[in-house]
């Protein structure tokens, strides 16, 4: 058991026994030294506390949360442990260090990396570990601020025995799973302040270029999911009565944009990214250097009316994007501190640090068409 600092619950007492307001001046000072996410657990600790730590979280600031599974001890199996990182988007330091260690319940921290795996970020802050293991339909949402977590059925039972792909969609609270085989695919999500989780099962169109499995990059936009395959087919999932599922008539994006050769030689989507920024689908494929490593990036907006993919040389508005594999999403850089317009933070794991398991994190110019940094994110190990 870790031991407890009893100053943390300590607050200055009224007669009444209610908690005092601490001076403001002194509430900012100290939580000055703490990062917004782990001041959120000190929101009781008295009225100017909880109004200081309000209008903190009230900026979006975007943070990192990373997974890494620890050495086993004898006679144990590997444990994993998450940290949370905060990004210095304004690059006043490109190293990164945690803000503070993740909470896990028991479940993710114990089981084996190929029972149970994180498959995605969900708007309302949670991680998704999806279970691998045959015979388990069921999501675990965690946050990793309080630990609190919930399990969700994602998916009927699968008659191959094949455990499905489970994926979390870019920009909503919904996960869409790709069965293996022609098994079909199942949706859940569910629209802001729903409790309960909607759920359909759909079969597969007869137009698919591989098997539905291959589904890994989605996002969800005007009560649609939009999820395309590893051969850059785009194919739309609608949530509207009665929910349905089309392969888009939309060229596939490998026309236009050149992927990274993977093993082999074979060349299919990977490293790249999926997401919706002012209600429009974006793709976002990296673009390695003469070393392996990111050397920018091209985008398309998916334009269904005209049946095309349509290069993007600049973002609308004062949007920024920040992508990663498990998580990707677009901010105003007015409303985000330190962010910088038509700009793209990433984390990948390409590069010349690959090779020792580290990740990398950076930012890209779209205006300067440059790398701005790259820096490692941590220690060998980190699932990102």
């Amino acid at each position: 058991m870790a031991p407890t600092n009893p100053a943390a619950k300590t607050a200055v007492q009224n007669a009444d026994g209610e908690a005092a307001d601490i001076p403001l001046h002194l509430t900012e000072k100290v939580l000055h030294r703490i990062s917004p996410l782990e001041s959120a657990r000190f929101l009781t600790v008295c009225k100017s506390w909880a109004s200081t730590i309000f209008s903190r979280l009230a900026r979006p600031i975007p943070h990192l949360f990373a997974l890494q599974a620890s050495a086993a001890q004898a006679g144990e199996a590997p444990r994993r442990r998450g940290a949370i990182f905060s990004l210095p988007i304004d690059g006043s330091n490109n190293e990164l260090d945690p803000v503070m260690p993740a909470k896990l319940p028991v479940m993710p921290s114990h089981a084996y990396a190929n029972h149970m795996r994180l498959s995605g970020a969900l708007p309302s802050g949670c991680v998704s570990f999806a279970m691998d293991a045959v015979g388990s339909n069921h999501a675990v949402l965690v946050n990793p601020v309080t630990g609190a977590a919930q399990s969700v059925e994602v998916h009927g039972t699968t008659p191959s025995g094949a455990p499905p792909k489970v994926r979390a969609v870019a920009g909503a609270e919904a996960f869409l799973v790709s069965e293996f085989g022609d098994e079909g695919v199942s949706i859940r999500w569910r629209r802001d302040g729903e409790q309960q989780w909607r759920a359909r099962k759909l079969p597969i169109p007869h137009k698919f270029s591989f098997s539905s499995d291959a589904f890994d990059l989605v996002a969800y936009t005007d009560f649609a999911f939009y999820a395309m395959e590893y051969f850059g087919f785009t194919f739309v999932v609608s949530t509207r009565a009665p929910p349905h599922m089309a392969r888009l008539d939309v060229p596939s994006i490998l026309e236009q944009y050149t992927p990274i050769c993977g093993p082999a030689g074979f060349r299919f989507l990977q490293s790249c990214y999926m997401l919706v920024s002012e209600g429009e689908v974006l793709f976002v494929g990296p673009v390695l250097d003469g070393n392996k490593a990111v050397g920018g990036f091209e985008m398309f907006r998916l334009d269904v009316q005209g049946g095309r993919w349509v290069k993007v040389e600049r973002l609308a508005g004062d949007r920024a994007l920040f992508v990663s594999e498990q998580s990707s999403f677009s901010v105003r850089a007015s409303e985000t501190p330190g962010c910088r317009s038509n700009c793209i933070y990433f984390v990948t794991e390409l590069g010349d640090k690959c090779s020792n398991g580290i990740c990398n994190w950076g930012v890209y110019s779209m205006e300067e068409d440059k790398v701005l940094f790259q820096s490692s994110v941590g220690s060998p190990g980190l699932d990102i």
